[in-house]
């Protein structure tokens, strides 16, 4: 009999949690304790107007390391628009807890801080010759799916928890690389996660996608989990116009892959073409649709020695991911009428399981 897996929405849901329906700010402080059995990270993405890319994230821990002990640490990632990338990694060390505030975001790793700051994010990370420091202004309240929490289990013991504090936001950033400065204006995203077991455990891979295209702003996850719950399928779906969020009744959303082949790199199956249809109701239909292109990034999360790889493989555990850039086109259908917007998009495929049986449904 297969294990359970649900989205927490019900009262009594957001009672335990001691949350209501809207979301607070003190929800993008921190949530764990940082230690043992725990993780937590902030995440930030920003696509320039001129074609930069950056992607700032601070952990609790270094990275997915649930059974270690705290390790502050934070990546910055520059994708420049001739294709160059810059990558920096900075850390505390094991042992030191992180300089966190529980009652909003405000988070300090070696010299560089991320901060909730008057409605505002302001973010800066420097290390060596790269500084990046940037003001995110929100076009969008803060947002989650139900609680933000995905129970698992039969008693609810282990959860997996995201909460989106900006899911559009206009971004100004000076960027000094080297000596040179960049002056960039665009638009950015901020999550966060949290949860008390390694999801790998949980879910064997996901889908995570977010486009801000016309007037529309969007937010689309397909998540399968592992096959202890029965590679359930637990979409995600938000829908914003202008500063409006119109739906987010994931159980309205139908997911379709198409043009699916295994990746050179990851050595699994990749869904070139994903497409979220979702019913609003019976005047309103949205269907959006992710063409990938190319991989800005395509990576073996291993990164221990051979033996050890082979015995993590012949565990099941061999987590693979891609970073996608492609083509999204949203197709509007509201009162007989129809509209459709183009736009370059960013998404992910995170797999933390074998693809050889997972079975997902289209």
């Amino acid at each position: 009999m297969n294990k359970k897996a649900v989205l927490a929405k019900s009262i009594g849901n957001y009672k335990r949690l001691g949350i209501n329906k809207e979301t607070a700010a003190w929800e993008d402080g921190m949530r764990s304790d940082g230690g043992r059995g725990t993780y937590e990270w902030w995440y930030f993405d920003a696509k320039y107007s001129d074609g930069t890319k950056v992607v700032v994230i601070f952990y609790t821990k270094n990275g997915f390391d649930v059974r270690g002990l705290a390790n502050p640490t934070a990546s910055l990632e520059i994708t420049f628009p001739n294709g160059k990338r810059i990558l920096k990694h900075i850390s505390e060390g094991k042992g030191q807890k992180i300089r966190a505030s529980k009652e909003q975001c405000d988070v300090k790793i070696a010299r560089s801080s991320i901060k909730y700051s008057k409605g505002n994010y302001l973010i800066h990370f420097i290390e060596d010759d790269v500084e990046y420091t940037c003001i995110m202004k929100p076009k969008l309240p803060m947002w989650r799916p139900g609680t933000g929490h995905w129970y698992y289990g039969e008693n609810q013991e282990y959860y997996f928890a995201w909460i989106v504090p900006q899911p559009s936001a206009d971004i100004r950033a000076t960027l000094k690389v080297e000596g040179e400065i960049f002056e960039l204006n665009g638009n950015g995203y901020h999550d966060h996660n949290w949860g008390n077991t390694h999801m790998r455990k949980l879910m064997n891979h996901w889908y995570w996608c977010r486009a801000n295209i016309g007037p529309y702003t969007i937010i689309a996850c397909d998540i399968i989990t592992e096959k202890k719950y029965g590679y359930t399928r637990l979409p995600v779906m938000m829908l914003a116009k202008d500063e409006i969020i119109l739906d987010d009744s994931e159980e309205k959303t139908v997911i379709k892959r198409l043009n699916t082949e295994y990746h050179p790199i990851t050595q699994k199956f990749i869904d070139n073409n994903l497409i979220f249809i979702h019913q609003v109701n019976n005047v309103t239909n949205f269907q959006i649709e992710f063409k990938r292109k190319y991989d800005i990034l395509a990576f073996n999360m291993l990164g221990i020695s051979p033996i050890k790889n082979g015995i993590a493989k012949a565990l099941g555990f061999n987590p693979t991911y891609i970073r996608c850039i492609g083509d999204v086109k949203l197709t509007v259908e509201e009162n007989g009428e129809k509209a459709v917007f183009e736009e370059e998009g960013l998404w992910e495929q995170m797999f933390f399981g074998s693809n050889k049986d997972a079975i997902i449904d289209n």
